[in-house]
């Protein structure tokens, strides 16, 4: 009963350097991005949920989140993207991105390659390991969420039918009784 009376922390609250980190990470996926939205809209228009979701998928590929926080923000900062583009424009959501966190369409922040760590296709082990790692982590939070679902459901379904079982017995025994 304590624990109910407690306030629950607000899930949004990060560390100031969890913060700064997801900013960083969202400027650097942000060229990818808009660029992505760029070809998608020339293709087909304004970018649906889908396609918007896509887009911030594709963007955040090469990126590597470190923590759990971390992976909030930057996908909060991209939500809010998302929100900008949905109930106004394109340009309103790039102005966002532009002046809260001076992100540049045009530069890609790509870390300096050491010449031994290249592997003959051009990609660097190391990076190649944290891209491995960052997509295992979304990956596995995103089939957990999965999980928690399919539990829910679950659950739904079998209350449902507990519900129809009760409906079921009550009418049996009010027929009874009718006898």
């Amino acid at each position: 009963m304590e624990q109910a009376s407690k306030p629950q922390q607000d899930a949004t609250n990060i560390p100031q350097e969890e913060f700064f980190a997801a900013a960083a990470l969202f400027c650097r996926a942000y060229p990818v991005f808009v660029a992505e939205i760029d070809r998608v809209e020339a293709e087909r228009g304004r970018l649906n949920d889908f396609q918007l979701m896509r887009a911030v998928n594709k963007a955040k590929e090469g990126l590597v989140i470190l923590g759990w926080d971390c992976r909030k923000a930057v996908n909060a900062l991209f939500d809010t993207y998302v929100e900008i583009y949905k109930h106004s424009s394109k340009d309103d959501a790039n102005e966002w991105a532009e002046s809260t966190f001076g992100c540049s369409k045009t530069l890609i922040y790509e870390p300096p390659l050491v010449e031994e760590e290249i592997l003959e296709h051009g990609v660097s082990l190391e990076l190649r390991i944290e891209q491995l790692t960052a997509l295992i982590h979304e990956q596995e939070a995103t089939l957990l969420q999965n999980y928690r679902d399919l539990y829910r459901l679950k659950i739904a379904a079998a209350h449902e039918a507990e519900a129809e079982n009760s409906l079921e017995e009550l009418e049996q025994n009010s027929k009874q009784l009718e006898e």
